[in-house]
């Protein structure tokens, strides 16, 4: 499946991508340069994004949220199940 680059859920998904590799919580300036998107649409997804636990507010600045940490960390698990 391709996602219109432009759609709500790629917005998100380049969000999140911009914050996931940062060593340290980042800024929504530099969120917005990593993803590409204008600094009005990186804050407006960033609050939605924090409201589900995806992100988290940081003094200030912004990284991965224990809810996606939960996710992911539940698919790796997955992923390597010994059972299988």
């Amino acid at each position: 499946m391709t996602l219109d680059r432009d759609s709500y859920l790629e917005r998100c998904l380049r969000v999140l991508e911009a914050v996931a590799p940062q060593p340290a919580p980042t800024t929504l300036a530099r969120i917005g340069e990593l993803s590409g998107l204008p600094l009005s649409t990186v804050h407006r997804l960033v609050r939605v994004l924090e409201r589900s636990g995806a992100v988290q507010q940081v003094g200030g600045r912004y990284r991965i949220g224990d809810r996606l940490i939960a996710i992911t960390t539940h698919s790796t698990l997955e992923r390597h199940d010994p059972a299988e």
